[in-house]
């Protein structure tokens, strides 16, 4: 099979932790409209994030840093973080730019997993099942999404003229140039990625040897007290229905069905599996009982992911 690899355009970061704060802003073009999906980078940590369709942005970034900021069709700037709550980003329109062109960049390749790229089926493409067409996907996004990934060293590969999908039998990272032909990535080729769904907001994936150390873990919290993260694994059910005339069981159907599992990590201590059950949760935050049960109290719902994220920023205050 004909080697298929491609050079992604890397933002060089330091390895350096730095001390971050809370960076918000908009990007708009010379006419004053908003670009949707620029892509915002920290030019000197791994920190990164795009813009949504009102050309918004936020992420946590370096005050000593500057912002890299670029998109399909403009021109890339620098912007200085003069006033973290409002960096207004002005981006020309560059008709022969398709993304990051000024960063110091590394001749680093990404290479696909040759052995297993359909050269022939869409991710787009919806199967059928045996009667009622297939329940639910094997990809965690329905169309090919912006992102960005993290390498073993820390570097960020992007480019504008690339979208991601994630397979969620295989837990592959997925991307396409043509949105015809997809291609797997080598797992050793990076430690992490971050995809941005049709409105801009980012799952993030990362290596947790500790939970599984074959497939990438969702992150669900980050913070300094607490980690929370979710493994999610899909399988495929062909469709089962059967009938004897009086009574029937089972499905006509074929449906992928996906499958979660929880875990937090307090400090630097092991990952602890817990249940979206209230009282399984308050077991996980023990040592902060007052402020769990606060956070219960003030915060009604169904328990589901988007509540446990709230929870973990919460907890890491």
């Amino acid at each position: 099979m004909k080697k298929i690899l491609f050079a992604f355009l890397i933002a060089s970061v330091s390895l350096v932790h730095a001390q971050t704060v809370p960076v918000s802003g908009t990007v708009t073009d010379q006419q004053g409209n908003p670009v949707p999906f620029a892509f915002v980078v920290d030019s000197q940590h791994p920190y990164a994030t795009y813009s949504d369709q009102n050309g918004s942005f936020s992420l946590k970034a370096d005050p000593a840093s500057n912002l890299f900021v670029s998109a399909a069709f403009h021109s890339e700037v620098k912007v200085k973080i003069d006033n973290p709550a409002n960096v207004k980003v002005l981006l020309p329109l560059d008709s022969g730019s398709t993304g990051p062109a000024k960063t110091e960049k590394e001749n680093n390749f990404f290479k696909p997993d040759e052995s297993r790229i359909d050269h022939v089926q869409s991710i787009n493409h919806i199967g059928t099942g045996a009667d009622q067409g297939l329940h639910g996907s094997r990809y965690l996004f329905e169309n090919w999404v912006h992102g960005f990934a993290i390498s073993p060293k820390d570097s960020i590969k992007q480019d504008a003229t690339y979208l991601f999908n994630y397979d969620k039998i295989t837990g592959s990272l997925m991307f396409t140039r043509t949105r015809k032909t997809a291609m797997l990535v080598e797992k050793n080729e990076i430690k992490g990625f971050t995809l941005f769904d049709e409105n801009a907001v980012p799952s993030t994936f990362e290596e947790v040897s500790a939970i599984d150390n074959k497939r990438y873990v969702q992150v669900l919290a980050h913070g300094p007290k607490y980690k929370i993260y979710r493994t999610l694994t899909t399988k495929f059910v062909k469709a089962d229905f059967t009938t004897n005339g009086f009574t029937s069981s089972g499905h006509n159907y074929d449906e992928y069905k996906d499958e979660s599992t929880y875990y937090c990590v307090v400090g630097t201590g092991q990952p602890q599996k817990f249940e979206l059950r209230s009282k399984a949760i308050k077991a996980v935050f023990a040592s902060e009982p007052d402020k769990v049960k606060k956070f219960f109290a003030d915060n009604e719902g169904d328990i589901d992911d988007n509540y446990i994220k709230a929870l973990g920023e919460y907890m890491n205050q």
